[in-house]
């Protein structure tokens, strides 16, 4: 790409804890020798194909930051050889650009199958690591990426590494953001499934993001006349995800939420849902209830219940203090409450 083109380069906006962060999103390469039925990057698709020269990737990603148009990083890539290979390469653009000053966000999505060594440097450069599950479902797995390795050995495994990696150097700042992947919805899964697995990620492996992606049919592929995602069910999913990895709920706490078809139900907002339909739970008593309930309370949110805890501590808590921390929006929550 030349240097006057900068400003046309598409700038993705990832958002996170309500704001937007300006990111650089890009494959090292589209050139893929798998043949993943739903992608459009497939070994079979007749579509164009490229590959980045590493030092104009780092040199471009360094204007567009130094310009102030972006925040970070997000490196991923077809895989066009072997995945040590493949993440070798990635490596050295994330090496580069620390080496020449960036000191942006880089988020590195590696390879599935890559070794454990390799995960333990890149570390060394990235604020977030991880490896695309793509489905909660082993079958299905195999059934649309036929040829993309073992799910327990070459995905499940990698993710257990970059969880590692995590826990033994987030002490030092190394990994700052930890450890994400992503699923594509839609291809045959139901929710419980995600939740059950999104539940095992976030509690046992200690993932801080998995992302949710809609499938999309691509024309040209083996799954071009599959029924797209609805994004309502994603919306859901992500809901649930906050309450998993924030809120502390558990997969019984969605049970009531779930309809026969083990899909989440409809609902503008599913905490509040949980409280309307588990309305014998309320209220709770803010002043003997331990945190992950006080944090199920409409309204109530991490921040705040800690602080009502801490206030707790050396006095009793009555609608007056509760006023004191959430000012006006104590109103949303004074029904499901008790002093």
């Amino acid at each position: 790409m030349a240097e006057w083109d900068i400003d046309s380069i598409n700038i993705f906006r990832a958002k996170g804890r309500g704001k937007i962060y300006p990111e650089f999103k890009t494959l090292l390469s589209s050139i893929c020798r798998n043949e993943c039925r739903y992608c459009i990057f497939r070994k079979y698709c007749h579509i164009y194909r490229g590959k980045w020269n590493k030092d104009k990737l780092i040199s471009i990603t360094l204007k567009l930051w130094n310009k102030g148009k972006i925040k970070g990083l997000f490196l991923s890539s077809s895989i066009y050889s072997d995945p040590e290979k493949v993440v070798e390469d990635q490596l050295e653009v994330v090496r580069g650009l620390r080496k020449r000053g960036f000191e942006g966000f880089i988020h590195l999505r590696i390879m599935p199958g890559t070794p454990k060594w390799i995960i333990y440097e890149a570390i060394k450069y990235v604020d977030r690591i991880g490896v695309n599950i793509e489905t909660p479902d082993p079958s299905i797995f195999y059934s649309i990426a036929p040829d993309k390795g073992s799910y327990r050995n070459d995905i499940l495994k990698v993710l257990e590494y970059c969880s590692l990696a995590w826990k033994d150097y987030r002490s030092m700042g190394l990994l700052k953001n930890g450890v994400s992947t992503q699923m594509i919805v839609g291809i045959g899964e139901n929710d419980l499934q995600i939740l059950e697995t999104t539940f095992r990620l976030v509690r046992e492996m200690g993932l801080r993001r998995v992302y949710y992606s809609p499938f999309r049919p691509v024309p040209g592929t083996p799954m071009e006349k599959n029924n797209p995602c609805p994004k309502t069910r994603v919306k859901l999913l992500y809901q649930a995800f906050y309450l998993i990895r924030d809120y502390g709920f558990t997969i019984k706490d969605f049970n009531r939420l779930l309809n026969e078809d083990k899909m989440l139900i409809t609902a503008r907002n599913l905490k509040k849902k949980y409280a309307e339909i588990n309305r014998y739970i309320f209220p709770i008593n803010l002043n003997n209830e331990k945190y992950y309930n006080i944090v199920k309370v409409p309204g109530i949110g991490p921040s705040i219940a800690r602080e009502i805890l801490y206030r707790r501590r050396y006095e009793k808590i009555t609608p007056k203090i509760l006023e004191e921390i959430m000012g006006r929006n104590i109103k949303k929550v004074l029904k499901y409450v008790d002093f």
